[in-house]
């Protein structure tokens, strides 16, 4: 295995993780393509005993990594489930349509939420 190719994924597991720590998962998956090639380089590469403790700083990465992006998929379900019990449901008085049986006049007002926890 080169230890170019466990550098590279090392390096990027770490900025992946630190944008996962900051919440930032726009940036998270803007790494996702060069993640995958960085993955693919390092499974057809061969090891050396010589790159033991590289390996181990990858595996602390990746259990890292695994970590931050379970809590960042409770927080995003977390923000969803606020977000959905938060809208009000919906009155058409038992049937489809507007209430008066004509078009609706009204669109639905836009939603926005931007968190930093």
């Amino acid at each position: 295995m080169s230890a170019d190719a466990v550098s590279r994924l090392c390096a990027l597991l770490e900025r992946e993780n630190a944008a996962l720590e900051r919440l930032d998962f726009a940036a998270a998956t803007l790494l996702l393509a060069e993640k995958q090639r960085a993955l693919d380089a390092f499974s057809n590469a061969t090891a050396s005993a010589a790159m033991r403790p590289l390996l181990q700083r990858l595996e602390g990465l990746v259990e890292a990594n695994r970590t931050l992006l379970r809590h960042a998929l409770s927080v995003q379900t977390r923000v969803i489930e606020i977000v959905a019990q938060a809208l009000p449901a919906a009155e058409t008085g038992g049937r489809y349509g507007a209430p008066w049986g004509g078009r609706a006049q009204l669109r639905p007002a836009a939603w926005s939420l931007a968190a930093r926890i």
